[in-house]
């Protein structure tokens, strides 16, 4: 008998063209004991028809880098994306219309090519990772048919951590926004790609400072 494995990222590289995605499985990642003051990432948020990663469609996307403890303000970037359907009652969170996604919006391949390009040989970074994780693996399955690893630092994970894991906390206590106040960072109008994407970052810098991460290990463990 014998048994299924899984491909390892470079392994999968000829299984789709040339363009963002290639040039992601291909990079090899930082290694985890990548100095914290040396670790390329990549912030990232979506807003999304729902919260369902096989049946919902990224609508917006929002990236910014950081490249150790700094960010490039000038690589805020933000677009839409065409999810070949209305936003349904989603409009009601992101405010984002039907008319705007389906006239404005990237097509997914084009989405992901872009989002693939500036995340090779970068670490995701996002609050609430599984959400970007998991809607980019979904797509990726579904246009190129293959199943990809992404290597993620979660903000909410970090400030679980500097909250204390062993401790109850409000229901509400691990949203970006509370856990920006708690640091003393400003607040920014939520629920906007670009906005959120550098909110997670400027939080990350505060939470990385806070619980004095050595390296990318760190960063990952348990967030």
């Amino acid at each position: 008998m014998r048994w299924p494995f899984k491909r390892s990222n470079a392994g999968l590289a000829d299984k789709v063209p040339d363009g963002g995605l290639r040039r992601f499985l291909e990079t090899p990642k930082p290694p985890r004991d990548t100095a914290v003051t040396e670790i390329p990432l990549l912030g990232i948020d979506f807003e999304t028809t729902g919260l369902m990663p096989g049946t919902d469609r990224v609508i917006s996307v929002g990236m910014v880098d950081v490249n150790g403890l700094r960010i490039p303000l000038g690589s805020c970037e933000n677009f839409l994306v065409n999810p070949g359907e209305g936003v349904g009652q989603s409009a009601i969170i992101h405010q984002l219309t039907d008319d705007e996604v389906l006239a404005n919006g990237v097509t997914t391949e084009e989405a992901l090519d872009q989002i693939f390009h500036r995340l090779a040989g970068r670490v995701l970074l996002a609050h609430h990772a599984a959400i970007e994780v998991g809607f980019l693996t979904a797509a990726v399955k579904r246009v190129y048919d293959i199943s990809i690893t992404i290597r993620a630092v979660d903000t909410l994970g970090l400030g679980l951590r500097a909250l204390g894991m062993d401790e109850d906390h409000p229901r509400d206590a691990l949203r970006l926004w509370k856990l920006r106040v708690r640091a003393g960072l400003p607040t920014y109008k939520g629920h906007d790609a670009v906005v959120d994407a550098l909110a997670c970052a400027e939080l990350y810098l505060a939470l990385a400072q806070e619980l004095k991460l050595k390296d990318l290990g760190a960063a990952i463990r348990m967030s």
